[in-house]
């Protein structure tokens, strides 16, 4: 892909964005539920971690991160924040399987873009911003709240490690989502790697067993999405760790972002044109 291609698919991008938001700002619906289910979702998981630090004041993890109360408060606020990141192009990715099987991918194979980035501007999700929004509000509210202090190169290194992290999921998703090449509809598929970033993301990633503490740093780029951006922003993880964590998370999504480009080129050499 040249300069000029990337500049073209960026600038479709913006025009999508723009359609994303207008479509939202009329369905008035589907904007206050997404707001609504966004403030749910986090109260449910800050309500369970109030009740388990009743019990258990401090989690420790690995003899150097402390989660309290207001720690693991700014983790949640943190997973808001990247997944809302993932969500501009949630919906795209899920509907691939569609255009693959039942809709079909013609009229983007004529285009001079990229089939997959087509199937992604159409389908811009414009409620991602939101969810940023509100990880964020959640995350400096807590942070006052509980009188955290807030390292400014920690802030901004760990956000520069959850997109990467957040990059690499989200490579190894859409990998996922183009089986649908060979198996057909595999939704199941995409709400297991949807599981993996929701459940385990929102949770202290270095307070677990080793094993699967290596498997969501070394294969899943789980610990890169929350747990090593709050270590890095409250100062319990030097910034040098930092930089260590976000090489790796560099390597995962390089190596994500292949396997994706692999899986979508050869099944593009497959296609068939849906009804003959």
């Amino acid at each position: 892909m040249g300069l000029r291609d990337l500049s073209r698919q960026l600038r479709l991008l913006s025009t999508y964005f723009k359609l994303s938001v207008l479509s939202m700002a009329e369905n008035k619906a589907m904007l206050w539920g997404s707001i609504f289910s966004s403030v749910v979702n986090l109260a449910a998981y800050v309500v369970f971690w109030n009740v388990i630090t009743s019990q258990v004041p401090v989690l420790t993890g690995a003899g150097i991160a402390v989660w309290g109360r207001g720690e693991l408060t700014v983790l949640i606020g943190m997973t808001e924040i990247a997944w809302g990141f993932g969500a501009f192009f949630w919906m795209g990715t899920w509907m691939v399987p569609e255009y693959v099987t039942e809709v079909g991918l013609e009229k983007f194979l004529i285009r001079p873009v990229s089939p997959f980035f087509m199937i992604l501007a159409e389908n811009f999700w414009f409620g991602g911003l939101i969810q940023v929004a509100i990880g964020g509000a959640m995350v400096g509210l807590s942070s006052i709240t509980f009188g955290l202090t807030i390292s400014i190169p920690g802030l901004l290194l760990g956000l520069l490690t959850l997109v990467t992290g957040q990059g690499a999921l989200y490579a190894l998703w859409a990998g996922l989502a183009c089986l649908a090449f060979w198996i057909g509809r595999n939704h199941a598929l995409l709400e297991v790697a949807d599981a993996i970033e929701v459940k385990f993301a929102r949770m202290p990633i270095d307070t677990m067993p080793q094993t699967v503490q290596q498997i969501l740093t070394f294969i899943l780029p789980v610990i890169y999405i929350a747990t090593v951006p709050v270590m890095l922003m409250l100062g319990q993880l030097p910034l040098s760790s930092g930089l260590f964590y976000l090489g790796i998370a560099a390597c995962l999504f390089l190596g994500w972002l292949l396997f994706f480009r692999f899986i979508f080129g050869l099944g593009l050499r497959r296609y068939n044109p849906v009804g003959g």
